[in-house]
């Protein structure tokens, strides 16, 4: 049975769900279920097509994207989390909650769009347990196309390293994250007129350590401690980072970001 036939069983169930029940228990998407074989493995193309819609995320939110489309029920949980809270604002996660799922409720336009269309998170999960490697070399791959058609620059709401033929995409404002909003079939094209867009609020960075009280425009913030990065020499994503070194490390991404535009303003003018 498919994951898509699963959630639309479970769906009307998971606000009648009882105190201390959780789907978390449920096995990853991608992770063969009593014998059967693993999905077959995607191709270079197909990976690229996939991961379209958030290759052009900043490296933050890609790094919680991608787990918690391994556990697609827990997103459709987290959906109906967010519908509740509209009426009760008080409303808290089930601790239970994966961490890459609870921090993903601060971006409630994400969460809609895994929801929504259940089909791609599933095979996004899949792809990402089984061909993580893979996964992590489409989004790269897909941000030099992008970046080639010049629809990749840095800007106020972004800063975008490269280093070593990697494309890294960093907030440009350590408290906040812009969502980007484009078409994957025409951002990697030149175009005459610019092609992304940003959500108009922009969002508290999941892990940031802001001070009790701090109100943010969505009218809510789910905090956590520490975050997760993309290693993306190594292919790999590292939990619970602290913030003091993701501060470092932007802080090098902001000064490499500015040597290299230096280095092509010197280039122009030559």
């Amino acid at each position: 049975m498919s994951m898509r036939v699963v959630a639309v069983i479970l769906i009307g169930l998971l606000l009648g769900l009882p105190a201390g029940s959780s789907l978390h228990a449920q096995a990853p998407a991608g992770a063969p279920a009593g014998g059967a074989a693993p999905p077959p493995r995607l191709w270079a193309a197909d990976l690229e097509k996939l991961v379209g819609p958030i290759a052009l995320y900043p490296d933050d939110l890609i790094a919680i994207v991608l787990p918690a489309a391994t556990t697609p029920m827990e997103v459709v949980k987290a959906q109906r989390f967010l519908e509740k809270l509209k009426k009760d604002p008080k409303l808290q996660p089930d601790k239970s909650m994966p961490a890459p799922v609870r921090n993903l409720l601060n971006y409630p336009e994400i969460i809609g769009m895994m929801s929504q269309d259940l089909d791609w998170t599933e095979k996004l999960g899949q792809a990402v347990v089984s061909q993580q490697k893979d996964v992590m070399a489409a989004v790269q791959t897909f941000r030099r196309k992008a970046q080639a058609a010049g629809n990749l620059p840095s800007n106020d709401k972004q800063t975008v390293v490269v280093e070593k033929e990697v494309i890294q995409i960093v907030p440009a404002d350590p408290q906040v994250i812009y969502v980007p909003q484009y078409q994957p079939t025409v951002v990697v094209v030149q175009q005459p007129a610019p092609v992304v867009a940003y959500y108009p609020t922009p969002y508290p960075v999941y892990y940031y350590p802001y001070p009790p009280g701090a109100a943010f425009a969505t009218g809510f913030f789910f905090g956590a401690a520490t975050a997760s990065v993309m290693h993306w020499g190594s292919a790999s994503i590292t939990y619970n980072v602290n913030y003091n070194e993701i501060q470092q490390n932007r802080a090098n991404y902001a000064s490499q970001a500015q040597a290299q535009r230096q280095e092509g303003a010197t280039q122009r003018q030559t």
